[in-house]
């Protein structure tokens, strides 16, 4: 690694100052002074030393990148644009598990925070930050064994990788519903997707792990070995407690070889708010075998008006008989006057690869989520049918929706308990998220406008919802988080941290907190 390169990764404190200023019309100004304070704090990393970056670069069997390297951006962006900003000094495209664990023991002696980079989709931009990001793309092998019914994950493997590696077969890893997204970060926050009503979460199929903690051991964790460790790593979300360089999973049996499937279209206010009502009402006693979702997003307004100009559906997948589906969905159907009305029936592994979320380009959202215990009150769902006809932007690239995702309840996710492992939301019967998107040439005022709106809707839903969001999809304004995302199990995860990460290597503005070392009298 030459100077030339090492200097470009430099940047001048008027610069940083500058940077910082920018991002703070997109970013931060909607936020709290809460919130504001830990930003700042995040923002509070030394300048490396080009000597220090050469001696990482030594090292590592794998490559060091630094600002200008070709290469550099594609490992270090985050996926939501809206974190552009926040730019590592040094990225290292690590080859296998011991560079890891030097990138650890490197960053400690420097003082910077190591973050780790699988698929970079993390809603807050948590798999990047301003000191070493550590990009485990190398390490995204998925082998799967067919007479066990189990399968290693690498680190970095994602949804698509483990789809390819299990269609076809007799066994499903339990995935996310967007193929970009790796199942390290999916697994570690709980891991929820089409199909967890009747499969699971995907942590609920860990049966251990490898993780390089902040001292630099290597761990192989499970409920025998470090057992404290592996609770908090079903659910205590990524970047807290160490990077997990492999999966160890108990895959499930395929039930059906065809699916039945549906999809409702409506259009109009009205229309998305009995839609929204009905399709919560079922989520309250659906059976496992129904996996399914709702929404309703602003569009364009044409003649008829801002309430016309609201696109919505529903849809899902039922494992059984299409006329047991037909029945088990008409109250969702009969519930306003549809647009387009679609019953199919595929093959298990046609249904996946189907409901499979084809990568998008790169943009800006800020998803607020509400996990709920049942049905809404009429006049919420009458409610916030009118925020959508009020969204400010409403574009085909910047808008806001309004998801009611009914696979994350039900006996299966429940039958394992709010404490047993750290993932607690298990007493719901769906997640409600505001979704505001922006395109990258959206002003600061679309953007502040759309968070503003997502904030509104959730604040219309907080009262009819326990103080419960899913911490894998994380939001920098929320300032209760530890409740939020952890509820009961947030003080044995921070005696987890305090005992594998007391020095708090691994950090983030909504990370776990060890706690604070007395002092000896």
């Amino acid at each position: 690694m030459d100077d030339e390169r090492i200097e470009r990764q430099g940047i001048t404190r008027r610069a940083a100052l500058k940077a910082g200023a920018v991002g703070a019309l997109g970013l931060w100004l909607p936020f709290s002074p809460k919130a504001l304070a830990a930003a700042a704090q995040d923002r509070a990393v030394p300048q490396l030393t080009r000597k220090a970056i050469r001696a990482l670069a030594r090292q590592l069997k794998g490559t060091v990148l630094v600002r200008g390297d070709a290469g550099f951006n594609d490992s270090s962006e985050p996926f939501n644009r809206r974190f552009d900003h926040i730019k590592p000094q040094v990225v290292a495209q690590v080859a296998n598990e011991k560079d890891v664990v030097k990138c650890v023991q490197w960053a400690r002696e420097h003082d910077v925070p190591p973050v780790a980079r699988g698929g970079g989709h993390s809603y807050a931009g948590y798999s990047t930050n301003k000191g070493l990001v550590i990009d485990l793309g190398a390490m995204n092998s998925v082998d799967v064994d067919a007479a066990e019914g189990t399968a290693v994950v690498g680190g970095a493997a994602l949804n698509a990788d483990a789809l390819a590696a299990t269609k076809g077969g007799e066994w499903l890893l339990p995935g996310g519903t967007c193929l970009g997204v790796a199942y390290g970060g999916l697994t570690l926050g709980g891991g929820i997707g089409f199909n967890t009503h009747w499969a699971g979460l995907s942590s609920d199929h860990l049966v251990s792990s490898r993780i390089v903690t902040a001292d630099g051991r290597r761990l192989t964790i499970s409920a025998k070995e470090h057992p404290d460790l592996f609770w908090a790593c079903r659910g205590g979300a990524g970047g807290n407690f160490g990077i997990n360089t492999s999966f160890d999973f108990q895959l499930q049996k395929v039930p059906v070889q065809t699916v039945s499937f549906y999809r409702f279209d409506y259009r109009g206010a009205d229309a998305a708010a009995a839609m929204l009502a009905a399709f919560d009402e079922l989520c309250e006693y659906a059976p496992p075998e129904f996996n399914a979702d709702s929404a309703a997003q602003a569009a364009p307004v044409g003649s008829g008006g801002p309430r016309e100009a609201i696109d919505a559906f529903s849809k899902g997948q039922y494992l059984g008989p299409m006329d047991e589906l037909r029945q088990l969905v008409r109250p969702v159907q009969e519930a306003a006057p549809t647009t387009k009305v679609q019953f199919e029936t595929y093959t298990f592994w046609d249904m996946q690869q189907f409901f499979a979320t084809v990568e998008q380009p790169r943009h800006s959202w800020g998803d607020i989520s509400r996990y709920a215990q049942g049905r809404l009150p009429d006049h919420v769902y009458g409610r916030i049918a009118e925020l959508i006809a009020e969204c400010p932007t409403r574009s085909e690239d910047s808008n806001g929706s309004f998801w009611s995702l009914g696979w994350v309840g039900g006996n299966v996710v429940n039958s394992v308990g709010r404490r047993e492992t750290a993932y607690v939301h298990r007493n719901v019967t769906t997640m409600l998220r505001a979704t505001p998107d922006w395109a990258e040439d959206a002003s600061p005022q679309e953007a502040n406008g759309l968070q503003s709106w997502a904030r509104d809707v959730i604040d219309l839903v907080r009262p009819h919802t326990p103080n419960e969001s899913y911490q894998n999809f994380p939001n920098r304004g929320i300032e209760d988080w530890q409740e939020q995302y952890y509820g009961e199990n947030y003080p044995r995860l921070r005696d987890v941290k305090t005992k594998y990460d007391p020095r708090n290597v691994f950090r983030n503005p909504q990370s776990i907190r060890p706690r604070k070392r007395r002092r000896k009298k």
